[in-house]
């Protein structure tokens, strides 16, 4: 029996109130009540309707996004003081939008399985081996190690393709891999910690997961590489080249231990996981080296280094909303996959612009603001809100349909949008969003 099909018994098992643990979020969910905002059955909903429909997301979400905001700003503060030591190691940049980038597909992924599984009735808080919770974990660590490595070599090859100086292959796989480490097992205590007081409160997951695991994200993995560029600096050529080449081969290890395991869960993941996030880290390779290219001119205006890891992390944890909402819905039907995209669908789109509007000009709020505190050079602060709000409008646009294409082909094909959609959007946003933003600063500035 195939993976969908066992879904549609556990629903129609759900709506009969036959299952077992679970079922009542199940059931509210295949009822369409107002608490989830799944679906909207009036024929001509008024804005009272719309916003009683979606009260969940507009009461669990601001707080994530603002959240996502605040860390996001403290990344871009980091990152422009780390203007020395972008110079001093030519090509660091092209490293930092893919790492970022993969720290959230994976955990925000890792997020949006278990609230699918939450929905389904089949999370339990326990760590025991084979249950929801030990299978993502575990396939989240691997995937954690073989990315990092595979990042670390893709920068230095599309370094050299693009004819760009740049440091050792070595130099960039201890950068890639330590920081990818630190990162991600902080990432995993905090995607466990929102996962089980998610499921004790009967919070709706793909409402606040994505922002925190990307404000976390943000906040953890721009420091965590700067130390690892530091260690880079400080240690001799040989021990940098044989710790390199020992990530290289415990990364090819836990492969093969994945695709091995006796857990045909774990195999899944990683089989459709790996590709997956491989093309997403040329995507958003392809941004770090658009902000390289750009490097000299975003130094000498430092405020726009401070907005572009929030500008791109309220992006992400938008579309990861969006993402994990579609992700579920097709998954307990409440929507079908179809070209183009019904009235629910629409309503959803709609929710994600209202608050792109909001948390856009909230960014560029905050950026000038942190501007003048650290003293650097920024525009005018109407030139800063048109930038940021512009840029975040352009992206939101393409994330919605992105989003939504993405979910409903992968669900089409028998794959699982959970491991899909969220890394992809992530991705293309990255590498949109840098394209979006740079648009702005160029039609305003």
């Amino acid at each position: 029996m195939s993976t969908r099909m066992r879904m549609r018994k556990r629903q129609k098992k759900a709506a009969s109130g036959s299952t077992g643990m679970g079922s009542p979020l199940i059931v509210s969910l295949v009822q369409t009540t107002p608490a989830i905002g799944f679906n909207i059955k009036k024929k001509n909903p008024n804005l009272k309707h719309f916003f009683h429909d979606f009260s969940d997301l507009f009461r669990q979400a601001p707080f994530s996004l603002l959240f996502c905001s605040f860390t996001g700003l403290l990344a871009g503060v980091g990152l422009s003081l780390m203007t020395d030591m972008l110079q001093l190691l030519p090509g660091l940049m092209i490293l930092i939008p893919p790492a970022i980038a993969m720290r959230g597909n994976v955990y925000s992924a890792l997020v949006s399985r278990l609230g699918t599984s939450m929905h389904l009735g089949l999370f339990s808080t326990t760590l025991k081996k084979g249950n929801v919770l030990y299978q993502n974990v575990y396939a989240s660590l691997l995937l954690t190690m073989i990315l990092s490595v595979i990042l670390g070599l893709l920068a230095k090859l599309m370094a050299n393709a693009f004819g760009m100086s740049s440091i050792s292959v070595y130099g960039f796989v201890l950068i890639s891999v330590i920081g990818g480490l630190i990162s991600g097992i902080t990432l995993l205590g905090v995607a466990i910690v929102v996962s089980i007081i998610g499921y004790r409160r009967s919070w709706n997951l793909d409402n606040i997961s994505s922002p925190i695991i990307t404000s976390a994200g943000d906040m953890i993995t721009i420091p965590t590489l700067f130390l690892a560029a530091i260690l880079l600096q400080k240690s001799p050529d040989a021990f940098v080249t044989l710790l390199s080449t020992l990530f290289v081969f415990v990364a090819v290890l836990c492969l093969v231990k994945g695709l091995k395991s006796n857990d045909s869960a774990i195999r899944r993941i990683l089989i459709e996981s790996i590709p997956m996030l491989f093309l997403c880290g040329i995507l958003c390779t392809f941004a770090g080296i658009t902000l390289d290219i750009r490097l000299h001119r975003l130094i000498a205006i430092p405020a726009i280094l401070v907005i572009i890891p929030p500008f791109l992390g309220e992006s992400n944890a938008l579309g990861g909303i969006l993402s994990a909402r579609l992700s579920s819905m097709l998954h307990i039907g409440t929507i079908k996959p179809q070209r183009v995209p019904d009235k629910l669908v629409a309503s959803n789109f709609a929710v994600i612009y209202l608050f792109s509007i909001c948390v856009f000009l909230f960014v560029g709020v905050l950026t000038y603001a942190a501007s003048i505190i650290l003293g650097i050079s920024r525009p005018s602060i109407f030139e800063m809100l048109s930038i940021s709000l512009l840029g975040g409008v352009l992206c939101t646009t393409f994330l919605n349909f992105a989003s939504y294409y993405i979910a409903i082909l992968s669900f089409r094909f028998g794959l699982d949008p959970d491991n899909d959609t969220i890394p992809l959007i992530t991705s293309l946003t990255d590498v949109v969003g840098v394209f979006c933003l740079l648009f702005a600063m160029f039609l305003i500035l």
